[in-house]
């Protein structure tokens, strides 16, 4: 099972802050110094202050540039400088990093839009664990599905495959119960 990328070397930081400002850049949504922390901590491949360091780094360096919006707020984009080396350099980004990057942002921008949110968590229960998986939107389950066992472990990894691929599996399950498995074949 594939497990989730954790980047610790400072260039990878920063070449990873550099891609997400590309996909900000390319779907048009400013970004505020929060915004892009909340995407990086719903990506959980870098430790918050490392973060912090690289971005004020990529900041001093010029490679991304700050703005004041119309409201006032303080906003940033990738400069020039920035655009080169993140599209001369982006493959040193393992492409799951690439790939989770991508799934955060548009979760992000999902649970923004429209209040929706995947969520899963193993509690114990009679002996075992239950893990309860569903897309909310809005405090409402939508979709979700539980599983007992009483290894904790196995629905740990239960968890971690969800947390990377929940799209995939609520369409699947949504799919499956409907009758609509075309994407199966």
């Amino acid at each position: 099972m594939p497990r989730r990328t954790i980047i610790i070397e400072k260039n990878e930081i920063k070449l990873y802050i550099l891609y997400l400002f590309r996909l900000f850049e390319k779907i048009g949504q400013e970004v505020d110094f929060d915004t892009l922390s909340e995407v990086v901590m719903w990506e959980g491949a870098v430790n918050h202050f490392d973060f912090a360091e690289s971005f004020a780094e990529l900041l001093d360096s010029g490679s991304i540039v700050s703005y004041s919006g119309d409201n006032g707020r303080e906003y940033y984009v990738i400069s020039e400088k920035g655009t080169i080396i993140i599209d001369n350099m982006a493959d040193v980004l393992l492409a799951d990093v690439r790939d989770n990057t991508m799934r955060a942002l548009m979760r992000y921008i999902s649970y923004k839009k429209d209040g929706s949110v995947y969520t899963n968590n193993v509690v114990p229960e009679d002996g075992g664990w239950r893990i309860k998986c569903a897309l909310r939107i809005k405090d409402k389950d939508m979709v979700s599905f539980t599983i007992y066992s009483d290894n904790k472990q196995y629905l740990e990894k239960i968890s971690l495959n969800f947390g990377e691929r929940a799209e995939k599996i609520i369409n699947s399950i949504v799919g499956l119960a409907t009758g609509d498995v075309n994407f199966l074949v």
